[in-house]
């Protein structure tokens, strides 16, 4: 059995079993894990690097402390040191210290960026309507019906 001899269009879901559940919402993040990747290498950015900018950009000038992407992230505070110091090597973020506790450590996006995140996200968006949503199908309903559901997930874990 293959992955696309699954068919659960008309399946109850009772009728699925956990390990075919399994292997396609796997198969789905890989899937969109490496549009991205693909996407976001002609910007000399990994998936994770866009994720922080987002965040530092949706932070505005106050920028975002390293915990709290720790957080958003579920990482480690290594590993999002790393990044924040490779995005500021590529002067992309400033890394600077809390001005009432310098031992907090707070990720601003340079000003000068911001045009750049638009229009990343811009041509991120339309690639993964092209190459995904277009070429399956989705419509701009079951999309929203599946990413509410996938924040639902999270948020009933946390």
């Amino acid at each position: 059995m293959t992955l696309k001899s699954i068919t659960f269009m008309n399946k109850d879901i009772s009728q699925i079993k956990t390990y075919e559940s399994g292997v396609v919402q796997s198969a789905a993040h890989r899937l969109t894990m490496k549009l991205k990747t693909e996407y976001l290498a002609q910007y000399d950015l990994s998936v994770m690097q866009w994720f922080v900018i987002g965040f530092a950009y949706e932070a505005g000038t106050d920028g975002i402390r390293l915990n709290q992407l720790m957080k958003h992230l579920d990482t480690t505070m290594p590993f999002i040191t790393t990044l924040v110091n490779t995005l500021e090597l590529k002067s992309i973020i400033q890394k600077v210290s809390d001005t009432d506790d310098s031992r907090v450590k707070i990720a601003k996006l340079k000003p000068s960026y911001r045009p750049q995140v638009i229009k990343i996200e811009a041509g991120l968006r339309d690639k993964l309507r092209e190459e995904l949503y277009g070429n399956d199908n989705i419509s701009r309903e079951e999309l929203s019906t599946y990413i509410s559901v996938l924040y639902k997930i999270v948020q009933s874990n946390k």
